[in-house]
């Protein structure tokens, strides 16, 4: 059996660590897909300054 290595930056292991992270938390995928419905329809969102 070959084996094959992949050499990544940290920062991009680090971001793709908490994309699956994300992605496997329904909660916030379910905020995430209200949020890109409402945009579709034209709903004005507000940046906060935090």
């Amino acid at each position: 059996m070959e084996q094959e290595t992949i050499m990544i930056s940290k920062k991009e292991y680090e971001g793709m660590k908490e994309t699956i992270e994300i992605l496997q938390d329904k909660e916030l995928m379910d905020q995430i897909r209200e949020s890109e419905e409402n945009r579709k329809r034209g709903i004005k969102f507000k940046k906060l300054d935090i």
